[in-house]
């Protein structure tokens, strides 16, 4: 198996083990104004952007690690 492919299988299972705490934060999202009302679609939007940052972040990351297993 490549360096690549290495870094394709890792990214792979670290979105997996995080996918769960995104639905949270989109389900959060979804509630009605009677079932948690502002706070829940406060969490969710904070929730989500965390998430959508922790996902640039990965990518960043696993773009240096792709970049040093070229190098070296």
């Amino acid at each position: 198996m490549s360096h690549e492919d290495q870094l394709l299988d890792l990214k792979d299972s670290i979105v997996a083990a995080f996918r769960p705490v995104e639905n949270l934060f989109r389900v959060m999202g979804s509630a009605s104004g009677d079932e948690g009302g502002e706070m829940a679609r406060l969490c969710s939007e904070i929730g989500q952007e965390l998430a959508r940052s922790f996902r640039v972040k990965l990518d960043a990351a696993l773009d240096r690690l792709a970049a040093e297993g070229h190098h070296g």
